[in-house]
């Protein structure tokens, strides 16, 4: 430590802090720049052995007054290479028999079944009708095509050794009838089905499953499902159609704590889901166990609108508390430091292993575990310290964690309350709680409003005059008057803590905002309020649910108050958001800059940090007064920073004057995005779940009493492609939809973009009041306020210079007539010289109506209607078209067997070239009237 000592330097204030720094760029460095392995090992090792030596040689005093500046330089330098190094080192050392490779390379086949052997590492999550087990595999069996001596392929089975970890999928329906249907209660379905597998930690099993690891949707600015596989440690996901698909072999070596551990967690969560109501047994298992599969949809888009939904995830809060508790305990039973410190950290440790020990847990738990560390070693806890340390072990193990979610959230939130909230706050009470001393004999510098707001706070007349009887003098300070009376009505303590908590949650949302709008989209003013409310009530329900299940254990009539309460509170917990929602200042979407625009957030962080050094060096009892030139002006230009990510007056960019069409890749359905030479834009339906997949929607679940609807918390595919997409483009509005017809894979995403964007009319042709899919649409429309405007043929829409002509279906004088496949909306859009013409899912009766009425039906791009389907394209119907591109949307798969090889050979025999969706991803078509470019997302 002496070359840290030698004279005040910054940097052995918060070394690790600024290590992790270092070792951050170089992770990023080696991510983005094509640097080779051997060359950054080399710098690394160079760096190192150079940082060594000017440290040891500048420790014995033979350099100069600088040396030590030097030597630190050349510290932080060898940390980045060693960053950059291990980055490198991680994407290169995959092994080849680790399944992601298979995959990779083609060996093992996306979608043919395969005979996984392997051990859980877990127990199995258990979810409503569904149960995930996390399978580490040991060897593979496959059946491959190889040609035989003769030249023909042959199919065999091959059997290998593989490496990785299958998150399986097991169907566990529940029976018709069965009134028992309740996790874990006597009974039920899951115990019936699987009982007899004993699927638990340490089981080894063999099961027959086809395996998922391609994106099904391939649209710029939409997460990437692969992404999420890597980032969750995943080489693919399986799906297990049937128990009888499961064989139990013996089980495994394991680690007999963590198997009591995991028995203690499942019991915990059948006492909870058997305890307590549906709702409240969801937000109990995620907020204590971890398992959010249990939280019913509605419940999860209330936390998401009231910006709480991280108190249903188990994080930094949740062990802060529990490490926090345990450690009050422990301490009022012994004295002992390093008895504190082990019997702390390995309660913490266990639960954060019992609950599945998450990225953002195990960050966490080592948090707090290094910020106790540090009386041990002699040294204070720094807070920033150790957010470093945690950092440095985190990026050393897994270098890619830096381009987490998780990890840039949960770092970013507590960098924002170590380097704002809580410096602000101790300032603040350092001004407010002054009084005359030899340290600190003048008053602090500070405007005079802000002294009367810190003194309103944190002045305390009665604890001054008690310091004042035991003096051998007097004095009399004028604080102001409002402090004395929040004292004296016990209200200052109250306030305190919710100034408190606003300026922890501002700070966080001002530091996370970026980031916010990047992953989420999603800006919570209600936040601001409920981070209050929300996290007492959870804390106050974890304890009042812990005393019911204790109570229940002797008797279930005293246990049944306890319970009813716990109800209780999580109702007024859950539904703390509603009078926010319907006043509509709950939270509002936001688009976000793509591209160069980027660069914005870059800027919106420079003042930030300006701020932040200010902060740092202001010591108001010092008499260092702020520096007011260099704050007004960070300021200002924070201001102008929050108001270009708020407001995002360039997200949408300048009119191009080309008329752009968009093909989204949304799996089996359509949707289309139209953006006119004025930027004026139509989305052409917003795809959604297929008939045959409208079932998995809704899972009736039954209880005893009453009958609930379970909705699982998934986002739909309006929400998780279309609006992405849109947010991605820089939009946060759409001038027009347009629903072809009221089948689900083409209306159903229509709601989402309704209800996130800002929406100028809706265009239809029918309006079936029987059609269970279009009333949905019609609630959303009504409850958005968005007016429908009817269409048919003839009817001719000028977007400035392009004109929209509909060719189809005629109008009907009653418009409550289905709206089915042949009523789909063809629209011809034409301008200059080039057409597009769009179809619907128009079938061989809707396409001869169309020649019959004579329509010019000549187009440069066709959307092939209904999928390529053989109910569509007709040869006269191809022909007419007179195409150059022909775009089919559609899945990379498709259970119906779209598209038609028949119909994909009819275009490309009348000279088109024929793209999909399914693999192509965005199939973009731009035009300014006279020539014509095609883009593909997947190239």
């Amino acid at each position: 430590m002496s070359a840290f000592q030698a004279g005040p330097q910054p940097f052995a204030l918060h070394p690790l802090a600024q290590l992790a720094g270092a070792f951050a760029m170089g992770v990023l460095a080696a991510l983005y720049l094509p640097i080779g392995l051997a060359w950054l090992s080399s710098i690394a090792a160079a760096t190192t052995l150079l940082a060594a030596v000017t440290f040891l040689v500048n420790s014995k005093g033979q350099v100069a007054k600088n040396g030590l500046g030097f030597a630190t330089i050349l510290g932080m330098l060898a940390v980045l290479f060693l960053g950059a190094t291990l980055a490198a080192s991680e994407k290169n050392r995959l092994p080849a028999n680790q399944l992601r490779s298979l995959i990779e390379q083609g060996t093992i086949a996306v979608g043919e079944p395969v005979e996984l052997t392997g051990v859980l590492e877990r127990d199995p999550e258990i979810a409503p009708e569904r149960m995930y087990l996390q399978l580490r595999m040991e060897r593979i069996r496959s059946r491959s095509s190889e040609p035989d001596v003769s030249g023909k392929l042959s199919q065999h089975s091959a059997e290998r050794a593989a490496y990785g970890v299958v998150m399986l999928l097991a169907s566990v329906p529940a029976k018709p009838g069965s009134p028992a249907t309740k996790v874990g209660e006597p009974g039920s379905v899951v115990k019936q089905e699987f009982a007899q597998l004993d699927l638990r930690y340490g089981a080894r099993i063999r099961v027959m499953t086809i395996l998922e690891r391609t994106d099904s949707f391939r649209n710029p600015g939409v997460s990437s499902f692969t992404e999420y596989l890597d980032r969750n440690g995943y080489d693919a996901t399986g799906f297990v159609k049937s128990p009888l698909l499961i064989e139990r072999l013996e089980n495994a070596r394991i680690f007999l704590p963590l198997r009591w551990l995991y028995e203690w967690r499942r019991r915990l969560q059948a006492e909870i889901d058997l305890r307590f109501s549906k709702e409240t047994a969801g937000v109990l298992d995620a907020a204590l166990l971890g398992n959010r599969y249990n939280l019913d949809r509605t419940t999860s888009e209330r936390f998401r609108d009231g910006g709480t939904f991280h108190v249903l995830v188990i994080s930094g809060l949740h062990i802060t508390f529990l490490g926090g508790l345990v450690f009050l305990i422990v301490r009022r039973l012994t004295r002992n430091a390093v008895l504190q410190f082990l019997v702390s950290v390995s309660v913490l440790w266990a639960y954060t292993l019992a609950v599945g020990a998450e990225w953002s847990v195990v960050r966490a738990a080592l948090m707090f575990s290094i910020v106790l560390l540090g009386p041990l070693v002699s040294r204070r806890a720094s807070s920033l310290n150790a957010l470093g340390g945690t950092a440095l072990v985190l990026l050393a193990w897994r270098p890619s964690n830096l381009l987490d979610p998780s990890f840039q959230l949960t770092f970013g939130s507590v960098l924002a309350i170590v380097v704002f909230s809580w410096p602000l706050l101790e300032k603040m009470s350092a001004i407010g709680s002054w009084r005359p001393a030899r340290e600190t004999p003048y008053p602090p510098a500070a405007s005079a409003w802000f002294r009367v707001l810190c003194e309103s706070l944190f002045w305390s007349e009665r604890q001054a005059q008690r310091e004042l009887e035991r003096a051998n003098f007097s004095y009399r300070l004028f604080k102001a008057p409002l402090a004395t009376t929040f004292e004296r009505i016990h209200l200052q303590r109250l306030l305190r803590y919710v100034f408190g908590a606003v300026v922890v949650s501002a700070s966080v949302q001002l530091v996370l905002l970026p980031f916010l709008v990047v992953y989420f989209h999603r800006l919570s003013f209600a936040s601001f309020l409920l981070n209050i409310g929300v996290s007492l009530l959870m804390a106050v329900e974890a304890m009042v649910a812990a005393s019911a299940l204790l109570v229940a254990q002797l008797s279930t009539t005293i246990a049944a108050p306890l319970v009813s309460l716990t109800n209780s509170l999580n109702w007024v917990m859950v539904h703390s958001v509603d009078p926010f929602s319907r006043l509509g200042v709950a939270s509002v979407r936001l688009p976000e800059y793509s591209g160069w625009g980027r660069m914005i957030y870059i800027f919106y962080y420079l003042p930030l940090t300006i701020l932040m050094f200010l902060l740092a060096q202001w010591r108001p009892l010092a008499l260092d007064r702020i520096k007011r030139g260099k704050l007004r002006a960070a300021l200002l230009a924070q201001t102008i920073a929050l108001a270009l990510v708020v407001f995002h007056p360039f997200s949408a960019g300048p009119a191009t004057g080309k008329l752009r069409v968009d093909f989204l890749d949304v799996g089996q359905g359509d949707s289309a995005l139209v953006t006119f030479p004025d930027n004026t834009t139509l989305l052409i339906d917003g795809g959604g779940r297929p008939g045959p997949f409208q079932k998995d929607q809704p899972l009736r679940e039954f209880s005893e009493s009453d009958e609930q609807t379970f909705e699982r918390d998934t986002r739909s595919i309006g929400e998780s492609v279309v609006s992405e997409y849109l947010w991605w483009r820089g939009l946060d509005h759409v001038d027009y939809l347009l629903a072809t017809h009221a089948d689900a894979d083409h209306i159903d995403g229509l709601n989402d973009v309704a209800r996130n964007f800002s929406v100028g009319a809706a265009l239809v042709a029918r309006t079936p009041r029987e059609d269970e899919e279009y009333q949905r649409f019609a609630g959303t429309l009504s409850a958005k306020q968005i007016p429908t405007r009817l269409i048919g043929s003839g009817d001719v829409l000028r977007f400035g210079q392009v004109t929209a002509t509909v060719l189809w279906p005629a109008p009907s004088a009653n418009t409550d007539s289905p709206s089915r496949n042949n009523d789909s909306i063809v629209l011809r859009l034409q301008y200059g010289k080039r057409a597009f013409l769009l179809t619907g899912d128009v079938e061989m009766a809707g396409e001869a109506g169309i020649l019959q009425a004579g329509e010019v039906l000549e187009a440069d791009v066709v959307k092939i209607a209904h999928h390529g389907s053989k109910t569509s394209s007709t040869e006269s119907f191809v022909l007419a078209s007179r195409a150059r591109f022909a775009v089919i949307s559609v899945g990379q798969t498709s259970i119906f067997g779209h598209p038609n090889a028949e119909v994909v050979k009819r275009w490309r025999d009348s000279a088109a070239q024929v793209l999909t969706t399914g693999n192509s991803g965005t199939i973009t078509i731009t035009t300014d009237g006279w020539d014509l470019s095609v883009a593909r997302f997947v190239k």
